[in-house]
């Protein structure tokens, strides 16, 4: 029921491949990565680029594992002298070089530093007689000031995978990532979820008084053993067309339940559908989300159906619908809410319990994030007049933050809190997530 289609890769769940966030924590590479940015000023936006040298491995079985230590110090000498120096440079594995400098003067993208690199790594290398040919897949994003670090690190080592299950020898751009075709995920799909690739992650919401985790977002994510993570925008379409939306909803729901039913600590917390408005009218959703609330023994207003404003049909049947929800004890948020004709439409529609603004833009450079915070202040005071709460999404810095905080919303979520996680976490994740609410937002911790 995950209909996240804006939302970039996240961790995957399962099988997956080693990422620098989950199996070998780059707190190095991050915290260098921080204090280059102090040196260099907020002004200037960092290019991070993730190397992987293909076939490592089999070079390695080949020179040996000193000879390999001299070809990673000749691999690294390499980088410097095509980078913008100062520039930070990390191993985040054997094969994979992390590397975080300014872009160079007069670009607008990291291609032209991307191609500089893959040229100067590609000439053999020659190491005590041995002869060594190596190729590299690049992944590539820009790391802004307002912007979360650790999730534009996720998203070039996203985007070096995506070039180095297709052979290698690339470069992939975190801003215009490698979609699978759509004839590959439609033969993939159908016997995805008997095969455990589909897992759910969560990501938190906490209240700015009282700093209390209140609810988290449910999110789907498929990691395919081939074609490695794919980002909801590419395989939620294939599985509506495939006719497959009732069902992987009916598996998330159930997935979700178990989990609800089985984590004490989270027990009075709410979970976050993410649904389009389609699916809201479906009389068979419906009718499935009642009956698997009532047979789990859940108490409905832990369920919220998150529902797009831009996928609310202005029709009178969405009232009767979202109304039936309602009376069954299932709230409804509407997201991506704004001061505009669509969300005040759908705000009389639907008639929800809570709104979702995005405040990932503000912050940015120029009159545009002046004017994007006026039209969200305006559409928190608009929400709340309806009598919805509101919740600020994509909160990732603290001027973002204190805007939202100064607006009167009730909640925030984003990176500043917590990246979303495996669901199966929640039992070990909760305590922590709850503590760093506490210090967050600035209630004393008396857990």
């Amino acid at each position: 029921m995950d209909f996240d289609a804006n939302d970039a890769p996240q961790h995957c769940v399962g099988g997956r491949e080693p990422s620098p966030f989950t199996d070998a924590q780059p707190g190095a590479f991050l915290a260098a990565l921080d204090e280059h940015r102090a040196q260099v000023g907020a002004a200037h936006p960092l290019a991070i680029l993730i190397i992987r040298l293909d076939r490592f491995q089999h070079a390695c079985d080949t020179i040996g594992s000193r000879r390999a230590s001299i070809l990673r110090a000749q691999v690294k000498s390499r980088v410097a002298g095509v980078g913008v120096m100062p520039a930070v440079m990390h191993w985040l594995g054997p094969a994979d070089l992390g590397i975080a400098c300014l872009l160079p003067e007069g670009a607008d993208g990291t291609s032209e530093l991307s191609l500089g690199i893959a040229s100067a790594l590609a000439p053999p290398y020659v190491i005590d007689g041995f002869e060594v040919f190596l190729s590299c897949s690049i992944g590539a994003a820009i790391d802004r000031p307002e912007s979360a670090t650790e999730r534009n690190l996720q998203q070039a080592f996203d985007a070096m995978l995506q070039i180095n299950r297709r052979g290698g020898d690339g470069i992939g751009n975190a801003s215009q990532p490698v979609s699978p075709r759509l004839t590959t995920l439609l033969a993939a799909l159908p016997d995805a979820v008997s095969r455990g690739e589909f897992g759910l992650q969560l990501q938190p919401r906490a209240l700015l008084r009282t700093a209390e985790v209140v609810a988290y977002t449910v999110r789907l994510r498929w990691h395919h053993p081939v074609l490695g993570r794919i980002a909801p925008q590419d395989f939620l379409p294939a599985i509506e067309s495939l006719g497959m939306m009732l069902d992987v909803s009916r598996w998330l729901v159930q997935q979700l339940l178990q989990l609800m039913r089985e984590t004490d600590v989270a027990a009075n917390v709410q979970f976050n559908l993410l649904a389009a408005g389609p699916l809201l009218q479906a009389d068979d959703t419906i009718f499935m989300l009642r009956r698997a609330v009532e047979a789990a023994g859940i108490r409905p207003a832990r369920l919220c159906v998150e529902v797009p404003v831009g996928s609310v049909v202005d029709a009178p049947e969405t009232t009767q619908k979202a109304a039936r929800l309602h009376e069954a004890g299932i709230q409804i948020a509407l997201a991506d809410f704004g001061n505009d004709p669509a969300s005040r439409r759908a705000l009389a529609l639907v008639t929800p319990d809570a709104v979702m603004l995005d405040a990932r833009h503000l912050g940015s450079a120029g009159g545009a994030a002046a004017n994007a915070a006026s039209a969200l202040q305006a559409a928190c005071k608009l929400a709340k007049s309806h009598g919805a709460a509101v919740y600020a999404r994509g909160v990732e810095t603290w001027a973002q933050l204190e805007a939202v905080r100064s607006w009167g919303c009730d909640g925030m979520q984003g990176y500043l809190l917590a990246q979303p996680f495996p669901a199966h976490w929640l039992a070990q994740t909760h305590a922590a997530v709850a503590a760093r609410a506490r210090m967050l937002l600035g209630t004393a911790d008396t857990a």
